[in-house]
């Protein structure tokens, strides 16, 4: 019975340990389809081809649209946001916060504030989907000031509650550590069985 509900406790911290911002799962709005325009320009077209190739989930096609949107307006933090997402996309996190760390220098540089929201809370989603608890708690924490200086652009309550929830979930990992020792000897000792008793008693001899 105790190890029964040991069992279950540690399956409720596992869940909690899971939960990460429903932000993470779906990936930047801005790689949605751009509709067409006769007048739309080569960037934008190369935009729009990307993002269509991105929602059929061709992500190599998509990559390359994005370059070439890139090679066109090398200035725009566009085209390194939906780059980071295609990345994402593919699992390969540490080119994602490449793309990202470039969409946020262009979007200071050219003052697209809300270019430069979205690749900070791109920066703060991938260090705590990755389970980067510190560095996710310092990214939310640069991302609330700036909602806090630029509020017609973004909010500050989302970040806070991201970094609330880490916190909870650090707690959580702390308090039931103890647990998961045990579980995992019990698991072991099942695996294994008990260790044999050992003897001091010294081996006979021949007479």
């Amino acid at each position: 019975m105790y190890s029964r509900l040991v069992l279950r406790s540690t399956v409720l911290l596992l869940g909690l340990l899971c939960i990460v911002p429903a932000s993470v799962f779906a990936q930047d709005a801005s790689v949605a389809a751009t509709p067409p325009s006769r007048s739309a320009s080569p960037f934008d077209q190369s935009l729009r081809r990307g993002s269509e190739a991105f929602l059929r989930r061709e992500f190599d096609v998509a990559m390359t649209a994005f370059r070439e949107a890139v090679q066109r307006e090398p200035r725009s933090p566009i085209p390194w946001l939906r780059m980071a997402s295609v990345s994402r996309a593919r699992n390969e996190a540490a080119t994602a916060m490449g793309n990202y760390r470039e969409a946020l220098r262009l979007a200071i540089e050219g003052s697209a504030e809300a270019d430069r929201a979205r690749a900070l809370v791109g920066i703060a989603e991938l260090d705590e989907v990755q389970g980067l608890w510190r560095e996710a708690i310092g990214a939310w924490g640069v991302v609330a000031e700036f909602a806090d200086a630029h509020a017609s652009v973004t909010s500050a309550v989302a970040p806070r509650s991201r970094i609330e929830a880490i916190r909870r979930r650090e707690t959580l990992a702390r308090e039931y550590a103890p647990v998961r020792e045990r579980i995992g000897e019990r698991l072991r000792v099942n695996a294994v069985g008990p260790a044999a008793p050992t003897t001091d008693a010294p081996p006979s001899t021949l007479r």
